[in-house]
This record gives C-alpha cells, structure tokens and sequence, in this order.
C-alpha cells in the first residue's frame, strides 16, 4: 500500500471519528427509569445560558431580553414554590471536543473561556450547579444522583438552544421517565422553524409545552 493510500485512509477514518464525537455530542442519553410515585418533587433547570452562548450575533435584542425575563419569572416562582433552582453548563473540557469547538464555535464553552459563567444579568444563584460536554444535561451522573436525592420527578426546562441542548436534555428526561414541562417563551432557540418542529416532537414524546409554574 502507497504511502499516499495509507494517508487517505488516516485522513477518511479521522474524519469518520470526528462525525462519530460530534453525533454523539448531539444525542439523546438513555439511562434507568425512575418511579414517579417516590420522586414527588419538581426542579427548575436553566440551560446554558452562559455569557458565551447569551452573547452569539444570532439573538435578536428582543428575543433575548424576552427569553432572559421569563427564565426569571420561572426562577421566581420556583423560588416562591421552594423548588430546586439547577443550572446547568456546557464546559467543553476534552482535547478533540475543544479542538472542534474551536474550529466551529471560536471556543465558546471551552473550559478556560472568560464566558464560561453564567450570564450576569440573569442574576441567578442557582442552589446547584453542573457542567456537562454533551448536549443532554443528563450525560453528567452527578445531576442525575442530586435528582435522586432530591427525590425529584418532573423537571420544568429552560435556557437555550432549543433545537439542541435543551431539547436533548428533554429526551434524557424522558428516556428516563421524568416528567417534562417547557414553556417555549423561556428558551432561546437559534432556528424557529427548526424549534416548531422540535416542540412537536417533543409534544408527541410526552412533555408538557407552555406551563413552567412551579
């Protein structure tokens, strides 16, 4: 075999494993199902709403100002129900998933970004918080374990992307068992089309659309 062959076939089953890591950022996890009936408790999850996500060209000023007030509306009113407020972070911590965000999304969310925080004029002191690598909230076990604990069953959503992390974390959940509630007003989703959909399939699998009362 020609060293020129040798080389392709590098080059074809590098960008066959580069396809691979990013499907498997964008896919639903699947784990264990709960029982509803010992998980009485519900949590609040805001999703990504970091500085370097808030702050991508795609917003519209509006879009964003509206999505940031009903995610504190939501927050509020778990606050008032005594509900677990949990936010969650995509840190992007391993060498080919930096590198790849790198090249696709100028390093935001990678592990060491002066945007890593959550956005500032959210003003949100969670009661705890995890970092995932994926899409789906559910790929970090700790959140998973804290539900347990917490012997929390339904998880109202919020944060951003729609059409991509929250609506992973939505599957995770159900997969799981969880119930689901989203209110579309307190998430940002980059393509409206796409997120129509998305609400759709979502409706289909299970969860509850436009109620975020806690």
């Amino acid at each position: 075999m020609s060293v020129l062959w040798i080389f392709a076939a590098g080059i074809v089953i590098a960008a066959l494993y580069i396809l691979l890591e990013i499907r498997k950022i964008g896919t639903p996890t699947k784990g264990p199902v709960i029982d509803r009936a010992v998980r009485p408790e519900t949590a609040l999850l805001v999703i990504d709403m970091q500085t370097d996500f808030t702050s991508l060209p795609v917003w519209q000023s509006a879009q964003l100002e509206i999505a940031m007030e009903n995610v504190g509306t939501a927050v509020d009113a778990a606050r008032r129900a005594g509900k677990s407020v949990i936010a969650i972070r995509q840190v992007y911590k391993a060498g080919l998933a930096r590198l790849l965000n790198g090249w696709f999304n100028q390093g935001r969310g990678n592990a060491g970004s002066a945007g890593i925080g959550l956005d500032p004029r959210l003003g949100l002191v969670p009661n705890i918080e995890f970092e995932k690598s994926m899409g789906d909230a559910f790929s970090e076990p700790a959140l998973e374990r804290y539900l347990e604990e917490n012997r929390i069953g339904t998880l109202i959503l919020t944060g951003l992307d729609g059409c991509h992390c929250v609506k992973n974390t939505a599957f995770g959940a159900l997969n799981r068992g969880y119930a689901v509630r989203i209110d579309p007003k307190a998430v940002l989703a980059a393509n409206e089309v796409e997120w129509s959909k998305v609400q759709q399939n979502l409706t289909a699998a299970g969860a509850e659309l436009g109620a975020t009362a806690a």
